[in-house]
């Protein structure tokens, strides 16, 4: 029978051969994880190609806790800090080691070169600038129109935090009537992206919005990494009403204080910045006041002269109508005094002709019917029987009176016939 070896007795011998023949070294990769265990912290780094979200190569590495609050330390002593995150590429200077306990190959962390990282940072945020502004995003936002009187406030930071009481307190002691909506998210840490996303989604729901604030208060440098995300320039950029931040400190500008409508050092300096518009605002309404009230002033000493040069003529035009009417009234008055003569006379004179119609016309009247029955007596003499008769004509009569055809008188009828000296007897046959 071959000869056999107890497990950690193999386990054991690989890692006296890997940690005898795989020196120190330095290994460049992004970390894809970060777990603090109790005294251990545990790392992965992997290597992506370009474009590709799906690593070729992945190396798992440890620290012990105290080594790692040591290069977090030395870290943010630097002139351009950072902090280890996901996400993050970084060069490690790692000792190739085993553990026996799992059959598991891992590093050991030695050391960092914050240079490379710096170096990566600056690569990603040049990269990310580039992209915004290739797109249009870079000066979006600054292009909005800020409101006069940005009155209606989104306010994004730490609940409870000095950032909100500064920022508010401000507005309150301005003496505007500031309306500050607040929406809270995390500051700092790797949920400072997710939740401020989330706090502007909510505020850009509400309704006639004037501008959004982003501030938080006091914190070490290397925070403002987590405000270099391009998703978090991205929606500030997008974002529909003007957007200011009050998030970094006076030397140092992070990627979202580039996109935003104004960057601010802090919170009481973005508050401050609202309030000089509002004073700004209050300024310019009463110049437009006070030149309003100087117009009407110089309009109402314009009106009054024409008022008073209306009110001149029209004294003089009354006083020229006033003597034409009184002339027309006293002629009106001469017209009615001699009326009353002249109506009289006229009334005379109607009756002395009535008095002269009632002495001769009674006359003419009678004359006249006694013509009109003249010729009436004339007519009918002139149609008297015996005158007809006088002149040749007869006229015959039987037992029925005038006979005036011959249709009428029966055969042996007697009749009568009338002449003008007498009457004659015949028989009609």
């Amino acid at each position: 029978m071959e000869k056999t070896f107890a497990v950690s007795k193999y386990l054991s011998a690989v890692k006296k051969l890997i940690t005898s023949q795989i020196p120190p070294i330095w290994v460049n990769g992004v970390i894809t994880q970060i777990t603090e265990r109790g005294r251990m912290v545990y790392l992965s780094i992997a290597e992506f190609p370009e474009n590709d979200v799906k690593p070729v190569a992945k190396l798992d590495l440890y620290m012990f806790a105290g080594e790692y609050a040591q290069m977090l330390s030395l870290l943010r002593e630097l002139p351009t800090p950072f902090v280890l995150k996901e996400q993050l590429k970084v060069n490690l200077f790692v000792e190739a080691d085993f553990y026996i306990g799992s059959g598991k190959f891992q590093c050991h962390v030695k050391n960092i070169d914050p240079n490379f990282t710096i170096g990566e940072l600056a690569k990603t945020k040049q990269a990310i600038l580039q992209r915004l502004e290739k797109e249009g995003l870079l000066n979006r936002n600054k292009a909005l129109p800020f409101a006069k009187l940005p009155f209606k406030v989104g306010l994004i930071t730490g609940e409870t935090t000095a950032a909100f009481k500064d920022f508010t307190t401000t507005l309150a002691n301005s003496g505007f009537a500031f309306e500050v909506i607040p929406s809270y998210a995390k500051m700092q840490g790797n949920e400072t992206e997710s939740t401020v996303l989330a706090a502007l989604a909510e505020l850009s729901k509400i309704p006639d919005l004037d501008v959004v604030c982003i501030v938080r208060g006091g914190g070490s440098k290397t925070d403002l990494n987590y405000f270099d995300s391009e998703a978090l320039c991205r929606a500030i950029a997008l974002f529909p009403v003007p957007v200011l931040t009050g998030i970094g400190h006076q030397i140092d500008e992070s990627l979202v204080d580039k996109v935003s409508f104004r960057s601010c050092i802090t919170p009481t300096d973005s508050a401050k910045f609202l309030v000089s518009r509002a004073e700004e605002a209050k300024r310019s309404l009463q110049e437009i006041l006070l030149q309003i009230a100087a117009a009407s002033q110089q309009k109402l000493s314009r009106s009054k002269d024409r008022l008073h040069r209306t009110e001149t003529r029209i004294s003089i035009l009354f006083g020229k109508r006033l003597a034409t009417e009184r002339q027309k009234l006293s002629a009106i008055i001469r017209d009615i005094a001699r009326a009353p003569e002249r109506t009289l006379e006229r009334e005379r004179e109607k009756l002395r002709r009535d008095v002269e119609g009632l002495k001769f016309g009674v006359q003419k009247i009678i004359a006249l019917q006694k013509a009109k029955f003249e010729l009436v007596e004339a007519k009918v003499q002139s149609n008297d029987p015996k005158r007809i008769l006088a002149r040749g004509y007869t006229y015959t009569t039987g037992k029925n009176g005038l006979v005036k055809s011959a249709a009428s008188v029966q055969s042996g009828e007697e009749l009568l016939m009338h002449f003008a000296d007498g009457n004659v007897s015949v028989v009609a046959k």
